[in-house]
């Protein structure tokens, strides 16, 4: 099921189908590096599709694929996650890219494009990121959107910056 489009781009939901063409982003190293799970095995993407489809039951987002509209080519993940981080409840957005999609500003146009579906759809007042200090790539999308630093802090045994925009 689509869940927005952009110029560029269709964010839909993953399924089973997606498989393999997952597994190019999900096994890459240099695409996973600031993932909490890093890259994973056969085995760790099967249960991660099976997770994205708990997540649309359960609370009606979750991780989403990004297709090139044009092509059909599945270039990478994003989505919402809903985190308990030092006693505050954070909906955040995520996004990766593979490899090879990186630096053609699909990512600012996925986060923009989830931003303005957290806005119109879920009806959010903020949305935040959460990205480990040395990930700049990923600062310098958000911060080009208007997210603002608004604290370091632990999650999942890594150092990350929380940083927030409002809708």
């Amino acid at each position: 099921m689509d869940i927005f489009k952009t110029s560029r781009l269709t964010i839909r939901e993953v399924s089973s189908s997606d498989l393999d063409k997952l597994s190019p982003i999900l096994s890459d190293e240099a695409t996973m590096k600031y993932t909490a799970t890093g890259a994973q095995t056969h085995e760790q993407m099967i249960a991660f599709v099976e997770n994205c489809a708990r997540q649309y039951r359960e609370q009606g987002f979750g991780h989403w694929a990004i297709f090139i509209s044009e092509t059909n080519e599945l270039v990478g993940l994003c989505g919402l996650n809903r985190h308990q981080i030092d006693g505050e409840e954070y909906m955040h957005v995520n996004y990766r890219l593979g490899s090879q999609y990186q630096g053609k500003g699909l990512a600012t146009e996925t986060v923009k494009g989830v931003m303005d579906y957290c806005a119109n759809s879920l009806k959010l007042n903020h949305l935040s990121a959460i990205i480990e200090p040395s990930n700049t790539s990923s600062i310098k999308v958000i911060e080009r959107l208007g997210f603002k630093f608004r604290k370091q802090t632990r999650f999942k045994n890594l150092n990350v910056n929380i940083y927030q925009v409002s809708m």
